[in-house]
């Protein structure tokens, strides 16, 4: 059976396409604009279940895309584009249009990281009950208990957090999404530019082995169908021959 990798392509593009249609509906913004500042913990909530499954799912349409063009020689870029890209990049972040992340991230293995510790969360105070408390020695004599006074602070879902960081990567997959062969010109110079590095995990391709980032062993939602059958297309596509 032929793959008809298109046809396959576009199809989830379009399914990809729809579900950010509904998360800027659910932030109230638009993709062309910030539109807002921020919007509560409910809205935020629902955006990030689909966010990061998304971001994944449109990684390996773009990855599909690049594994059948030619790895060209990497070439460093001159002197005036470097100038260029410095002076770009000072440039306010509300001016430019957010890049889409072309690279998986990565998966922490302390095994391998000895010296390095996530930071591990503190416990959660109990809302209600009774305060906790607070023994110290006072002169040296015997130890003196004092309650905790200040309460624990109270989360709704409805408290206002900040939507700039949300927004600019749901605008960057959006565009990513309308303009898929470009992407794939990134990642194929990102790929030729791995292969000139040292071994390491700068040398690592932008996709990740094993399971994708954002993968649910239970589906809650479409996206994470959408996620499998993305990451199914970009494991069975063919590389052309040489490569």
């Amino acid at each position: 059976m032929t793959l008809d990798t298109p046809h396959m392509i576009e199809r989830y593009r379009l399914v990809l396409l729809r579900l950010m249609a509904g998360l800027f509906v659910v932030a109230g913004a638009q993709p062309e604009t910030q539109g807002v500042e921020v919007f509560s913990r409910r809205v935020r909530g629902s955006i990030l279940r689909v966010l990061r499954q998304s971001e994944s799912a449109t990684r390996r349409l773009i990855f599909a895309i690049a594994q059948q063009l030619e790895i060209p020689v990497y070439v460093p870029r001159s002197k005036q584009a470097k100038a260029a890209r410095s002076k770009a990049d000072k440039t306010p972040s509300r001016t430019r249009a957010p890049q889409f992340r072309l690279i998986d991230p990565r998966v922490f293995l302390e095994e391998l990281h000895p010296n390095r510790k996530r930071n591990a969360r503190k416990p959660r105070r109990q809302r209600g009950g009774d305060p906790r408390l607070v023994f110290r020695f006072a002169d040296f004599g015997a130890p003196v208990c004092e309650a905790w006074s200040d309460p624990a602070p109270e989360i709704s879902p409805d408290d206002p957090v900040t939507a700039k960081h949300i927004l600019r990567r749901m605008q960057a997959m959006h565009f990513a999404l309308n303009d898929l062969p470009k992407q794939a010109q990134r990642m194929v110079r990102e790929i030729a530019k791995r292969r000139t590095l040292p071994p390491g995990p700068g040398r690592v391709g932008p996709i990740r082995a094993g399971l994708p980032p954002g993968h649910r062993k239970k589906p809650v939602h479409v996206v994470d169908t959408v996620l499998r059958g993305c990451h199914w297309l970009a494991m069975q596509v063919p590389k052309p021959p040489g490569r």
